[in-house]
């Protein structure tokens, strides 16, 4: 979410400054951290920590076999950390993948990675061998396994989640047996695009790419209303497009990218997290400002436009860490979920900078997609990771609950089992596919178990 990068950051300082003094806010105490022992592992955010019995890191199929068959209790393999729900946590085995990545064949456009491959490091190696992803995230730090485990996602109505792009993968089950799944497999396949590591740990899988391609984005700003009416109207007719609404500022930046011919790369982008992560720190400690901050922002994002490969202009560099909620709603339901968020978020004065994004996402058959036989709207609501999400998130669910929104498996939400049951129409076949394939129950965690059993 480079949401910044075409601020004029000089003389939204010089604003800002002015600002913190008139209030009296001293710049050493935005920056002041207390240092706490590190746990075995963490989550990005460090609102999901664990200190597992065994931290195992197999370096190929062989050695995650052994690793499976002599551990005993809870299984649970992890990524690039960038889930904010307990999806990960385990005080028994814990495995990551991280030495089983790379490219392992490729065959014209279907290329097969390993589980633990970074997607950043997938998609730039894919462009430099003449292919791309068909779409791609804003990040990419998260391993490909755990990116299809969640069926994370980028923007655009007609294109779909990374697991509605895998043609094939292999999962190891957790008695070590090693299944290769693909469309004729029917639902074991539809469950293992997006399983939430419930079914066992996905060891490679092969996408079908498409001809590399350049991006061209273009971002710039609007009033939020009139953001919320162009994105609408302009859904079907843009490759990708997406807003951050400030609804506290009433006021939003927009972002469209499309396939261009241009070959000439822009400058690289500047980075805008020091900048980020000081009005998160003004607005945690001084949240009357935090409205005007929102418009604030807003006007100092410069209209500009972005040139690069796919890869490239995909990925972006955070290190401003927050904690995520996002759910997605039927498509044509999106704007109007949108502006009772919105009006919640106004009317009990939350303090919340981050801005919400909002995505529209292409349906799928995998079967606990949150875009399962409909397309989607993805809201994404953010706190900055030093304050209590609580007070934004708590007060909002139950707005995306009405809408039967489907809560992304890799963010943080409250529903269990019956629920999950309601908002997912192939839940119960996903079920039937868990219990055959780990009838022990070894990939339940606490958080899975509340998923699930």
């Amino acid at each position: 979410m480079a949401l910044l990068d075409s601020v004029n950051r000089r003389d939204f300082l010089k604003t800002l400054s002015a600002i913190g003094g008139s209030v009296g806010i001293a710049p050493a105490s935005l920056f002041a951290n207390e240092v706490a022992p590190a746990p075995a592992w963490q989550n990005w955010s460090g609102n999901q920590q664990a200190n597992p019995n065994q931290l195992l890191f197999p370096r190929d199929n062989d050695s995650l076999r052994e690793a499976i068959i002599n551990s005993t209790g809870t299984l649970r393999a992890f990524g690039g950390s960038h889930s904010f729900s307990g999806v990960v946590p385990t005080n028994d085995t814990l495995i990551s993948l991280e030495a089983m990545a790379g490219l392992r064949s490729q065959q014209e456009d279907l290329f097969t990675w390993g589980g633990g491959t970074r997607l950043g490091m997938a998609s730039a190696q894919a462009f430099s061998l003449g292919h791309s992803f068909i779409n791609e995230p804003d990040i990419n730090l998260q391993s490909l396994a755990g990116a299809i485990a969640t069926s994370t996602h980028g923007t655009g109505s007609q294109l779909t989640s990374l697991s509605g792009q895998v043609e094939a993968l292999t999962l190891m089950l957790p008695d070590g047996e090693t299944l290769h799944l693909d469309q004729n497999d029917g639902d074991h396949f539809l469950a293992a695009c997006c399983s939430v590591g419930a079914l066992g740990i996905v060891t490679d899988i092969t996408f079908r790419h498409q001809p590399a391609y350049r991006l061209k984005e273009h971002t710039w700003t609007l009033p939020l209303r009139e953001a919320m009416d162009f994105v609408e109207k302009e859904k079907d007719n843009v490759r990708h497009i997406e807003f951050f609404a400030f609804p506290l500022g009433n006021q939003a930046i927009v972002k469209t990218m499309e396939i261009t011919d241009d070959p000439q790369d822009s400058p690289a982008r500047e980075d805008s997290n020091e900048l980020l992560e000081t009005i998160c720190k003004v607005a945690m400690h001084a949240g009357w400002l935090t409205p005007s901050l929102q418009k604030l922002v807003t006007l100092f994002v410069e209209d500009s436009t972005f040139t690069a490969p796919s890869n490239v202009v995909y990925g972006n560099h955070r290190t401003v860490r927050f904690n995520e909620m996002e759910y997605t709603v039927a498509a044509e339901d999106g704007m109007a979920c949108l502006e009772e968020v919105c009006d919640t978020l106004r009317k009990e004065e939350v303090n919340v900078f981050f801005p919400i994004e909002f995505r529209y996402v292409g349906k799928d058959d995998r079967l606990l997609s949150m875009f399962h036989e409909r397309d989607g709207a993805s809201l994404s609501i953010h706190q900055y990771f030093a304050q209590d999400y609580q007070p934004v998130f708590t007060p909002l669910e139950p707005i995306l609950n009405r809408y039967a929104g489907r809560p992304h498996w890799g963010k943080i939400h409250s529903l269990g089992r019956k629920e999950l049951a309601e908002l997912y129409p192939a839940f119960d076949r996903f079920q039937a596919v868990r219990r055959e394939l780990d009838p022990q129950g070894r990939m339940l965690n606490p958080h899975l178990m509340h998923l699930f059993a």
